[in-house]
């Protein structure tokens, strides 16, 4: 399901801590090292560089569907990762599957986590009516269950990936609330009694942040974030606007106002792809046009250390490749921030990168 990557952190930390904008630049950033270490390693122009840009994006898709090295990064944050149930180091280790403090499992883009809650397992699969209680007893069968059916389980450790993970507390006072949306929270004792509905009176439906099992929650609507930033609803746009303003270079909000929450997120999402987009535009730098060709456009540019270059382009190149020769001749890689102006009075021209 789209975005389950996201739901299955937030029910882990039990918290809404990540959203999609940060978890697609995780993503981008990714991409990049990967792209760098085939350039470092045999050229742009071979065959294996093309091959992965014309791939595209190897860690996020455009319905949000995360990869495991996403989520090992954004649990790095926490001082926490993901170590694969199967690897030497689990089997070697010895520590009782009960003593582990959750879990994330996965198969065919589905991510969902078990994490143990005041003393008990509890089943956070989002593609259930509800969050499910598993035994300590059951636990070990519960899991070879979904590794015959085609599951990966990955256990939660510190970050050294030697120790068991010390996830964040649960909820259990009423300030905590602040963590999350009110509408996803759940109480542990309504569901130790059978009651299959929540705070607002529905089970999981349309979720986003993840999941709560303990604490109490404010009668009705969403919860503030608490950081004095504002709405959740407000924040999320603050963060489309910020992530679609670097690809687009400005949105109107009053665009987002009539949007839905899922059409926001896609939107986020398809704009760090289109960000993500540009860049292998900028890495791919191609050959200056013969000085009679044609359809050949004469630039000027003074590079950042000052030097005054002519360089000819193909007039149907975008104008991150400009980006990508100037930091190649002036050596501004490295993730260094690079802005070019043009005209009079000079104005930025990043907005214009997938223009020709």
């Amino acid at each position: 399901a789209a975005l389950c990557g996201q739901h299955s952190l937030n029910n882990l930390l039990q918290r809404s801590q990540f959203d999609p904008v940060y978890l697609s630049d995780i993503a981008r950033t990714l991409d990049q090292k990967e792209l760098q270490v085939i350039k470092d390693a045999s050229g742009v122009d071979s065959e294996d560089y093309r091959s992965r840009v014309r791939e595209g994006s190897g860690n996020v898709d455009a319905s949000g569907n995360f990869s495991i090295e996403v989520l090992r990064s954004a649990l790095q944050t926490f001082n926490l990762t993901l170590v694969s149930y199967m690897s030497e180091a689990i089997k070697k280790s010895g520590v009782d599957l009960t003593m582990r403090s959750g879990f994330i499992l996965n198969r065919d883009h589905h991510w969902f986590a078990i994490r143990q809650i005041n003393s008990r397992f509890w089943n956070l699969n989002s593609m259930l009516p509800q969050p499910e209680t598993i035994s300590h007893f059951k636990l070990a069968a519960e899991v070879e269950a979904y590794i015959n059916a085609g599951y990966s389980v990955f256990c939660c450790l510190d970050g050294e990936g030697d120790q068991n993970g010390a996830l964040p507390d649960p909820a259990v006072e009423e300030w905590e609330c602040e963590r999350g949306v009110a509408s996803y929270w759940w109480k542990e004792e309504d569901l130790l009694k059978g009651k299959s509905s929540n705070y607002e009176g529905h089970a999981w439906r349309n979720v986003g942040e993840g999941m709560r099992l303990d604490g109490k929650a404010p009668a009705g609507g969403r919860a503030s974030s608490g950081d004095g930033g504002g709405s959740e609803d407000e924040q999320l746009q603050k963060a489309l606007l910020a992530s679609m303003g670097e690809s687009s270079g400005s949105v109107d909000p009053s665009q987002l106002q009539n949007m839905s929450e899922e059409e926001q997120l896609r939107l986020a999402i398809s704009a760090s792809m289109q960000s993500s987009e540009v860049d292998k535009e900028e890495e791919e730098v191609e050959d200056e046009p013969a000085e009679d060709d044609p359809a050949a456009v004469k630039l000027q540019i003074r590079l950042p250390n000052g030097t005054r270059v002519v360089r000819r382009f193909k007039e149907t190149e975008v104008v991150a490749k400009i980006y990508g020769y100037v930091k190649k001749e002036d050596g501004t890689g490295g993730g260094k921030a690079l802005e070019l102006r043009a005209g009079f009075p000079p104005k930025s021209i990043a907005s214009m990168k997938t223009q020709t």
